[in-house]
Parts: structure tokens; sequence; C-alpha cells
């Protein structure tokens, strides 16, 4: 991880009145192969990517993550909230930075997202980066994702409780300044002083819901996939003292290999499916740096 501690420069991008909040490292200027916009998991917000980021920065690379629509900043609708939807939000986004075409990373339902968008908009996708997903959804993704969907409906006491939640979690397993960094963005303090996440339950349940109806599996995209793709999948489970519990199995990212032409597999050590992105091992920004060279 580098060891920069520059903040990124935030901001909100509005169209078809949904407004999305961004933030961005590196060079404003770079040009579009120098680009890259990083999409979220499926509870989480942009600064899930504030590990890696300033590695991005530090390679000449203009980065820029958001947060998806019912997450952070980011407008939250009641209802409308699928792959095909987000795809559109990220066009929109591009739109806003006038960008004809750019990497995309995606980490959870953000690689499902970029996947669904390089299958929607080709010529609008350089390189396409899926970290830790990219198939259809496993039956026990629910319970892989229990510690972060648990929170979702809680109201904690303070923002020390808010905290405590996520430093008890075994899935965090050190406590880094980026770690903390996401989850105080996470929290909203309420008038009462009491915190809730930014997360819009109910967005969350609509796009996992919505992962298993036949209309929004990846594996009906696959074939359309033209850009060259990396899949970056993290060996270490979050249930079962890291043995079980993957939201990216072994077997089924080489399926997801076999299936996009022109693809590539690496297995990330040491890594959960959230400190793949969170807390990540300097071989995740070295894999990504070097596939979009």
């Amino acid at each position: 991880m580098s060891e920069s501690n520059e903040e990124p420069r935030l901001g909100r991008a509005e169209a078809r009145g949904v407004e999305l909040a961004w933030g961005e490292w590196g060079d404003s200027a770079a040009l579009p192969e120098k680009t890259i916009v990083a999409i979220h998991g499926i509870t989480a917000n942009l600064f899930s990517w504030g590990a890696l980021a300033p590695d991005f920065a530090a390679a000449g690379y203009r980065f820029i993550a958001y947060d998806l629509r019912g997450r952070g900043d980011s407008s939250k609708p009641s209802t409308g909230y699928n792959t095909a939807i987000h795809a559109e939000d990220l066009l929109n986004l591009l739109d806003f930075f006038k960008l004809p075409s750019v990497n995309l990373v995606g980490h959870s339902l953000g690689a499902v997202i970029g996947l669904q968008f390089a299958a929607s908009y080709p010529e609008r996708v350089r390189k396409l980066v899926m970290v830790d997903h990219g198939m259809d959804t496993p039956a026990d993704a629910r319970q892989t994702i229990s510690s972060s969907f648990s929170r979702l409906t809680r109201t904690f006491n303070s923002r020390d409780d808010h905290f405590k939640f996520f430093r008890e979690s075994p899935v965090y397993p050190n406590w880094t300044q980026e770690v903390e960094q996401f989850v105080a963005y996470d929290g909203q303090v309420q008038p009462d002083g009491t915190v809730k996440t930014k997360v819009l339950p109910e967005a969350a349940e609509e796009d996992l819901n919505s992962q298993y109806l036949p209309e929004y599996l990846p594996s009906g995209l696959y074939s359309k996939i033209k850009t060259p793709t990396l899949i970056l999948r993290a060996t270490v489970g979050t249930l079962d003292g890291g043995r079980g519990g993957f939201i990216l199995p072994e077997e089924s990212a080489h399926i997801v290999n076999r299936s996009i032409a022109g693809s590539k597999l690496v297995e990330i050590p040491g890594v959960n499916h959230y400190t793949i992105t969170l807390d990540p091992t300097p071989q995740v920004a070295q894999e990504i740096v070097s596939f979009l060279r």
C-alpha cells in the first residue's frame, strides 16, 4: 500500500434526478487510458477504495470512485436497484466527466456492475477488472456477507458504538487508517446523537435479490465481453476460520475465467472479500497496474 496521505477531491454529479457523490485522486487531467473509475460493493461506499487509490495516483492514474445510488452521500430512491440501473448511472457519470472511455475496476457487486456495463456499453470500456465477484451469486451469499448486512437496520447509540461494531468484526483483522475512514463515512449521526449507516437497507436488499433473477445473471453476459478482463480472487473466506464463505469460490473463478475470452485470473493470498480493497496486500495494486499497462 502506498504511503501517500492524499485526500480525494469530492463532488457530486447529477443526471435524470439522481445525484452521485464521487471522490477523485491523482491527475484530473489524465487521458482516458490513464483513468480508472472504481465501483464499490453492495453495502460499501467510495472510501472502500481509500487504501488503493493513492497507489494508482502514484502510478500516474486518475482514480475516480463514487457512491452507488442508495449508498453514502448519493441519492437514495426508495426502489429501482439492479445492475442495469447502476450501469445507466455509471454511463451518466462518465458523461459528466466527459470521458469517452475508461478502465473499470469493480469490487463485489461493483464487479457485476462493471460486467453489465462492459456488455452494454463496450465502446466506453478500455479494460475491466473484476475484484472477487463476477459469477452468478452463490446461494450462501447472505451468510457470507451477514456481517455487513446486519448493521443496515441497526441504530447505534453513538459513533463510538458504530466504530465498535466494525472493530469487533472478524472480517477486518487490522484497524487501519483507511478502514477508519471508510467506517467514519459509513455512519450518519442522527439529531438525537445516535448513528445509522448511510446505506439504504432496501437498496441492498433489492440489489441482492435482483442478482438471482434470470435477466441479471452475470453468466448471461460473458459472451458479450470483448474488452480485456482481469479477475482477482480473495483466497481467505469470511466463515469457518477463513475456510468458507467465499463470494467467488475457486471453482467458480475458473469457470468465469474460461467463459470470458482472453481474461486472466489471479488469486490473491492473505486477503478476504473485504480486505482485498480495504486492507490489501501490495500484490493487489501491482496486478491491476500491470494489467492496465
